[in-house]
């Protein structure tokens, strides 16, 4: 996949307790995974790197474009859409 853009979606839903990775509009039954105790965020979102011990590490080796953060899980159907001059509906 080198040298080709993915557009990758991670949804994290409160109410279900679930995190779901997409890639490229589609998701399936392995890439949902079960956050039993939520997602306790402490600081602001941070793209492109991640904590590693006490500081912050582990950059990302390419590029970030577009990025879109909601304040909702948004549907299947509406990740399918994302990257191609859309707007989901988050109501």
């Amino acid at each position: 996949m080198k040298g080709k853009p993915l557009r990758h979606c991670q949804i994290y839903d409160d109410g279900t307790d679930t995190i779901k990775l997409y890639l490229d509009g589609y998701t399936n039954a392995e890439a949902t995974a079960s956050l039993p105790d939520g997602w306790h965020s402490t600081g602001a979102l941070q793209i492109g790197r991640a904590k590693a011990g006490d500081g912050w590490g582990e950059y990302l080796h390419g590029d970030v474009d577009e990025v879109q953060a909601y304040s909702g899980a948004l549907r299947d159907r509406d990740v399918l859409g994302l990257g191609w001059s859309t707007d989901p509906c988050v109501c």
